[in-house]
């Protein structure tokens, strides 16, 4: 009896082995629109103890099918357990999705809800070449971090998301920064101050001066004595691309350039060229998908063209011929976790 090897099956084009993955991008918004809903209607907080379906609705005045499709919804995403005919948070939820948590991401969900809306729009953007909440000109923010509209809780929202992802970035840049030996570093445009935090954490005897617009340091100044590095760390207020900076031999840009055209980001690490001395370091950490690891570095650019007039990802090979051109010498890159890289520039 003779056996004959089978060959390998090809997926049919238009079958389900070929569609999956691209019917799941297709439906994924379905996921964070879960979230957003759930953190709403405080379901996170009162699935910290076991509930049927029929006690979370009457809690929370909701009817009982919309409770159990969110609720099925949340399982499927494992952010919920079902236990008998009870539901709980899992650990991750309790963790991160209860309000009062050390590490609660709701503040950064919120933000992300914006966005939802705004890319509804997001054809408008593409075609039109044009910001659709103005958070970003040309020239700089338009008003201290604020989109068109929302005022200083619009600032306070921007700064509570940057916290959630500096948080998954901001101690891998800390050990990752080459800054033995170094008494003070400059942190131009330092957002939530997290990293000028993870900073001074990991280097007991450094000085950090971060600068920032007046209304966003206020926020980073509550931020390092909540941080307890209040002896370290130094809030100054500032336009990084105009006004003053203290003279320092290292300054760290993370998370700035990409929002800037290349004119402007060019005309910044020039003046950051011009203020170090020789010997001096630039370090510009971003999303760079090159040197990241995770997808969210790729899909930023659409956050930037909703956000910006001229932002943009800027993968090394564009920061390394801005470093270049302004004059540094020695360059370096390295990859710091799922969302980023750094380069390092000596003058």
């Amino acid at each position: 009896m003779t056996t004959t090897a089978s060959a390998p099956v090809t997926p049919v084009p238009g079958s389900s082995e070929d569609s999956s993955r691209v019917h799941g991008i297709l439906t994924a918004y379905l996921q964070s629109k879960a979230v957003f809903t759930a953190l709403d209607l405080g379901i996170f907080e009162s699935l910290e103890e076991p509930l049927a379906i029929g006690e979370l609705a009457g809690k929370l005045g909701l009817e009982v099918r919309p409770t159990r499709a969110l609720l099925v919804a949340l399982t499927g995403l494992d952010l919920v357990r079902r236990e008998g005919d009870t539901y709980r948070n899992t650990a991750e939820a309790s963790r991160y999705l209860v309000a009062g948590r050390p590490e609660y991401m709701g503040g950064f969900a919120e933000h992300q809800n914006k966005h939802f809306a705004h890319f509804d729009k997001l054809g408008d953007a593409v075609r039109e070449n044009a910001s659709l909440n103005q958070r970003v000109l040309k020239k700089g923010y338009r008003d201290q971090g604020a989109a068109a509209g929302e005022g200083r809780e619009g600032t306070a929202r921007l700064i509570q998301a940057m916290r959630v992802s500096s948080r998954l970035q901001a101690d891998k840049l800390a050990q990752a920064a080459p800054l033995d030996g170094v008494e003070h570093i400059v942190d131009l445009g330092c957002g939530s101050g997290d990293y000028s935090i993870a900073l001074a954490r990991h280097n007991p005897g450094l000085k950090v001066t971060s600068l920032d617009y007046p209304a966003v340091c206020d926020l980073v100044r509550a931020n390092v004595e909540e941080a307890g590095v209040g002896g370290q760390v130094t809030p100054h207020p500032a336009d990084i691309m105009s006004d003053p900076w203290p003279e320092t031999s290292v300054v760290l840009l993370s998370h700035v350039l990409d929002g800037y055209g290349p004119e402007r980001a060019l005309h910044l690490i020039k003046r950051i060229h011009e203020h170090l001395p020789e010997g001096g370091r630039l370090l510009v950490h971003a999303h760079m998908p090159s040197l990241a690891t995770g997808l969210f570095p790729y899909m930023f650019g659409l956050i930037l063209l909703v956000n910006t007039e001229e932002g943009e990802v800027r993968d090394d090979e564009d920061i390394v011929g801005w470093v270049k051109e302004a004059g540094f010498g020695s360059v370096e890159t390295r990859n710091i976790s799922l969302l980023s890289g750094l380069v390092v520039a000596t003058k």
